[in-house]
């Protein structure tokens, strides 16, 4: 079974890199004693893929503790327990879940918020492909057209990176795009873990470029604009993923530090379904002439 952002940084960033926070070590193992209420800290309850959602945790949380429990309740379906950083997550099944029910939440979701807290990636909300051993991540705001595009490239045989929520990491300034889960979902029914991608990404590299979609007439011209200066920080921004409050000033750094390393660019995509190879072929170009 593949749990996802399962790539050991020592495998292709030499052995001088610190991968201690990798999660080559990370272990899923089942554990029906879970207690879903014995936690006094809610941080989040709301209405997720139409279920309520609670992650809760045994203090306040200000700044990173190794020792720090939590628990993520799907309510009525299943519950996951870790510590901050532990290298192992604990499930319990509830009256509804089923195998397919626990892998979605746990590729999609629970292991984005482990990864979050334990300070191991940042997360950008975008899809993301390789062309030409180049990662090129694709954000816009929801239903704007990400997911349908990365489903075009994958048709054209491009590597999977992710399908929704990419994990960065930064290493001596420059920033890199890790390998998600080999799954895909274009189109985003509820708690569906998606289509197994037969080419997913196998190696870590450096984020190339990020193109930022703006919905156009469908007889609209392709244009691609490099954006700059506070334009280009607020946009990538506005693609946040995982963005706890209590990490925001670490967060804004972060992504200010990736604004100033990595090319973001608007691309005008019309709405017409017909004109998506005219996109592809202009981002296509586009990459590897830059």
């Amino acid at each position: 079974m593949v749990y996802n952002f399962h790539l050991l940084f020592s495998n292709s960033l030499g052995e001088d890199f610190d991968s201690s926070k990798s999660s080559g070590s990370l272990s899923i193992e089942e554990d029906v004693g879970i207690n879903c209420a014995s936690f006094p800290v809610t941080l989040i309850y709301q209405n997720n893929q139409d279920r309520n959602v609670t992650l809760a945790t045994d203090r306040e949380f200000t700044v990173p503790s190794d020792n720090q429990r939590w628990i993520f309740t799907v309510e009525n379906v299943i519950s996951f327990a870790w510590e901050t950083q532990s290298g192992k997550i604990s499930y319990r099944f509830l009256a509804e879940a089923t195998e397919d029910i626990f892998r979605f939440w746990l590729y999609h979701i629970v292991l984005p918020i482990y990864f979050s807290i334990g300070q191991v990636y940042k997360f950008l909300h975008t899809g993301a492909v390789e062309i030409a051993d180049k990662s090129v991540l694709f954000m816009a705001p929801s239903h704007g057209g990400k997911s349908t595009l990365t489903d075009y490239f994958l048709q054209r045989g491009h590597p999977l990176i992710t399908d929704d929520k990419m994990a960065t990491f930064e290493k001596e300034g420059e920033y890199y795009a890790v390998p998600s889960h080999p799954y895909h979902r274009p189109f985003r029914t509820v708690e569906v873990l998606g289509h197994l991608c037969e080419n997913p990404a196998t190696q870590i590299r450096p984020i190339h470029a990020i193109y930022i979609l703006e919905k156009s007439e469908p007889e609209a011209q392709i244009v691609i604009r490099r954006l700059k200066g506070i334009e280009k920080f607020s946009r990538l921004h506005e693609g946040g993923e995982m963005n706890f409050s209590f990490f925001t000033p670490q967060y804004v750094t972060y992504l200010a530090g990736l604004a100033n390393r990595v090319n973001v660019y608007e691309i005008t995509v019309p709405h017409d379904m017909e004109r998506l190879e005219e996109v592809y072929q202009t981002i296509k170009e586009h990459t590897n002439l830059n």
